[in-house]
């Protein structure tokens, strides 16, 4: 089968361990981590590989390999231009997706995102917990001479 039709995304557990894929390496022993520069102290490898779940890394990407292969059907069924048109809106969505805050937006939500990539239907979590709670409301003019730069 091939590889733009998977259900399930591809196994992308290492199977190799650099020293040095984690953090900066050192100037002076370019094997080794650097510690003082990095700033986090010392690096246990086997933390960042082996208390994983095997799982984690097969749905890490689970988004966006769901969205290559609808983009990859697309192209089957409708030719190559449907999936172009609809990654170019995508990109001009976001680009531009500036809603006020008294409006229940920001710039992370946005309704056309959510319509070109199939989510108009889902609730998630970041729906209903936006978040701004914490955050101080600013009202609508001044938001807007912010976002201005008036």
């Amino acid at each position: 089968m091939s590889n733009n039709l998977r259900l399930i995304p591809s196994d992308s557990k290492p199977s190799t361990v650099q020293s040095n894929a984690y953090g900066p390496a050192a100037p002076s022993a370019p094997a080794l981590h650097d510690t003082l520069r990095s700033g986090e102290g010392p690096l246990s490898v086997s933390s960042k590989i082996n208390n994983r779940h095997p799982l984690e890394a097969r749905i890490q990407n689970w988004d966006q390999h769901a969205r290559d292969q609808q983009l990859e059907s697309y192209r089957r069924i409708f030719g190559a231009a449907d999936p172009i048109k609809r990654e170019m809106e995508l990109s001009i969505v976001e680009q531009d997706s500036f809603k006020p805050m008294i409006l229940g937006g920001g710039y992370e939500s946005s309704l056309q995102k959510d319509i070109l990539l199939n989510r108009e239907t889902t609730i998630d979590w970041e729906d209903i917990y936006t978040g701004f709670d914490s955050k101080p409301q600013l009202d609508f003019h001044t938001e807007m001479e912010k976002k201005f730069g008036i």
